[in-house]
């Protein structure tokens, strides 16, 4: 980081190419990444629900996968929000710049307008926007029709096909992660100098707390 602060390339700061020729590659990973979570997400579940081979099972799993998804998602940002109160309360974070930022919170709604929105009414949208839920229930209904159709067999193979294919795809997205992050460091801390990466250390601790009290809490529950 204070070599790209101290180098110039072609008259141009070292920030600036730091912002400008090595952002660009973990922004490739974060797309990566991306791009892989929906058919991973897709192609997974329904290949699970076609691996039951019994349809009077799906309506209970595609329930409780549902619920699973939303109960774990609501404990993760309370924990998520409970941590980073008290490590902002005991000062464990450096004070960064904060000034230009902002944040709306988005207009609630009701219970059922939530029950509602979880049941696309597109097929091609969900996966578009990668809307998860949406995306899940796309997943549990792929599923089911393979298991209720006289010529499912041949979907099933696709699906099975497609899930492995799509495994391995994100096999080797992970293995880049180690250039991507790096990546996406260099530019902040060429940007901030290399004060910044206790404050990136701090975080770091803090969501690594939390993914072991939540594997450890609400998964192992």
């Amino acid at each position: 980081g204070m070599a790209l602060m101290n180098i110039s390339v072609g008259g141009i700061e070292g920030k600036d190419f730091a912002k400008a020729y090595i952002k660009p590659w973990g922004d490739i990973f974060l797309n990566l990444l991306k791009f892989v979570v929906v058919p991973i997400v897709l192609f997974s579940i329904a290949a699970g629900v076609i691996s039951m081979k019994d349809i009077s099972k799906v309506g209970s799993i595609g329930l409780k996968t549902i619920v699973y998804y939303m109960c774990t998602t609501a404990f993760a940002v309370i924990l998520a929000l409970i941590l980073a109160s008290v490590a902002k309360g005991m000062h464990w974070f450096p004070l960064l710049e904060t000034s230009g930022l902002s944040y709306e919170a988005p207009a609630g709604q009701s219970f059922m307008d939530t029950i509602v929105s979880i049941f696309p009414s597109n097929a091609v949208q969900p996966l578009a926007s990668a809307t998860m839920l949406q995306v899940i229930v796309i997943s549990l209904f792929l599923g089911f029709g393979v298991l209720a159709g006289e010529k499912g067999l041949a979907t099933a193979q696709i699906v099975d096909s497609l899930n492995e294919v799509f495994i391995k795809i994100m096999d080797v997205i992970i293995r880049l992660s180690p250039i991507g992050v790096a990546c996406l460091i260099c530019p902040v801390v060429a940007e901030n100098g290399p004060k910044i990466l206790s404050s990136l250390l701090t975080v770091l601790l803090v969501a690594y707390g939390g993914y072991i009290i939540h594997a450890a809490v609400v998964y192992s529950s």
